[in-house]
């Protein structure tokens, strides 16, 4: 079976004599060797960089590449490295992914965020490794960093879907990627690794102040924006962008869902309903 799965392509090597390549490729923090063909390794146009791999294996056992989709990341090896080394092996999926959505953001005024999460080490620490909740969705570690990426990889992808601006896409993406973010204050400030459940939506604009400071010097309306998909939202509050919406129900869409993944985790696949409190749970499997 051929699988698509994230890692660095370390080299990339054509044969001069026949029409084939030879990879290195970064796995899980394993170097894999691999062959491919000449065309796929032409077709990829980088030698070395974050990518998606398409592998199976030949009647001997050896590893094949059958497709190479690069991530055109700023991302170099060693900063892979050291974020890999951040999370789990069966979670390295999401350091791939994490860098694949920072490589969408192009507007220079949403830069400052970018620079900001890859700079500041403790923050994006503590943003890699926390839960999401106490014991709902995404309670387990790395929780924080999976429901944030699934919600901007949604938030993005709808906006661009529903034919928003290209500047509304990327404002959704970046406030889907830090709208927990606050979800760490605690543990920065009191050196505490447990989650300790608090007013998130505010403590954002805490950790968040110096690049939305630089974006209220370049651009008003878009730190409106931002803060209004940032913000706690009081009762009878009424949207004024469409695209909050849209940040608002990804945001949703991955917390239902992983709660309800994890309801079902321990029963056999012909469960299709189960109790939780005074709630009935339903799927299809």
């Amino acid at each position: 079976m051929n699988n698509y799965i994230y890692g660095w392509l370390k080299n990339l090597h054509i044969n001069g004599t026949l029409p084939t390549a030879n990879c290195e490729l970064l796995i899980s923090k394993q170097i894999i060797y691999a062959i491919t063909s000449a065309d796929i390794a032409r077709k990829c146009q980088i030698v070395s960089g974050l990518a998606q791999f398409q592998l199976t294996h030949d009647i001997m056992g050896n590893h094949v590449v059958c497709d190479i989709e690069p991530i055109l990341s700023q991302c170099n090896e060693q900063q892979y490295l050291n974020l890999t080394s951040m999370i789990n092996n069966t979670n390295e999926h999401l350091i791939a992914r994490f860098f694949k959505l920072l490589s969408f953001v192009t507007c220079s005024e949403l830069q400052p965020f970018i620079d900001f999460i890859l700079t500041k080490q403790s923050i994006l620490q503590k943003f890699i490794q926390a839960p999401a909740s106490l014991n709902h969705h995404h309670s387990y570690t790395h929780g924080l960093f999976e429901h944030s990426i699934e919600v901007a990889e949604i938030a993005f992808n709808n906006a661009k879907h529903l034919n928003h601006s290209c500047i509304e896409c990327q404002t959704a993406l970046v406030a889907g990627l830090f709208h927990d973010i606050g979800k760490i204050f605690v543990m920065l400030h009191q050196a505490n690794d447990r989650y300790i459940p608090g007013p998130h939506e505010g403590y954002n604009f805490a950790i968040l102040a110096e690049p939305l400071a630089k974006l209220g010097s370049r651009n008003r309306q878009l730190l409106e924006l931002l803060s209004s998909l940032l913000a706690a939202k009081p009762s009878g509050y009424k949207a004024r962008y469409a695209i909050e919406h849209i940040v608002q129900q990804a945001d949703r869409c991955s917390s239902e869902s992983a709660f309800i993944h994890a309801k079902f985790q321990e029963l056999p696949d012909y469960y299709h309903f189960c109790k939780v409190g005074d709630k009935v749970l339903k799927r299809m499997s």
